[in-house]
């Protein structure tokens, strides 16, 4: 709208008079006397940056009650936070699965030995049960392990499953003269199926 003549001449005599410093300081001056249509007034919303990818996210964080820490970069489009990176938050880092053999695991549980910070010395740096049992000489001296006779089907499914010979000295041989054969090895070999299991179901999740 079409500022009329006297309105002019009355802003024109306001800014000689008050002589505002700035741009603002006019708007301000001139907003107080009515000579401003209300648009030159209002103060522009500034809009809100989030750090979330979506409302669903930010909600989850809140319901979760959730420290996101300084740094952190989400997965989404301009390193936006989103539902999935705050689920990982929230269960925390995975544990890293031991690279250990069955029966080592076994042992350092019961005799309460951190695994993780033994050094293997199977394959690719695999603790086996000899290794963890050089640590509690006093196990190591009651029960020094003999070369165990193993039948020929043990000796494939030990193969088949990378079943070490440490794995099976605590295993009492049902052939003869204590000989393992292959049945001995159920209850081992069901425990490696069901590690592999739970592997393979973690794999699948990281890729949903």
């Amino acid at each position: 709208m079409a500022t009329s003549a006297q309105t002019l001449s009355l802003i024109i005599d306001e800014l000689v008079k008050a002589k505002p410093i700035d741009r603002d300081a006019a708007i301000t001056l001139l907003a107080a006397k009515g000579f401003l249509p209300k648009k030159l007034t209002e103060v522009p919303k500034e809009k809100k940056v989030t750090r979330f990818a979506s409302k669903a996210a930010e909600d989850f964080a809140d319901a979760k009650s959730l420290v996101i820490p300084d740094g952190f970069k989400g997965t989404a489009a301009n390193d936006k936070i989103s539902v999935k990176d705050l689920k990982q938050l929230a269960e925390g880092p995975k544990k890293t699965k031991a690279n250990a053999s069955p029966s080592a695991q076994q042992f350092a549980r019961d005799n309460g030995i951190d695994i993780s910070k033994i050094s293997g010395s199977g394959a690719e740096g695999k603790v086996l049960l000899k290794d963890v049992k050089d640590l509690k000489p006093a196990a190591k001296a009651a029960e020094e392990p003999a070369k165990r006779k193993v039948s020929s089907s043990a000796a494939k499914l030990m193969k088949q499953y990378e079943i070490d010979e440490e794995d099976v000295v605590d295993i009492e041989g049902s052939g003869k003269e204590g000989t393992i054969v292959a049945k001995d090895l159920k209850e081992l070999i069901d425990m490696i199926k069901a590690e592999k299991s739970g592997e393979s179901s973690d794999e699948s999740e990281e890729e949903d």
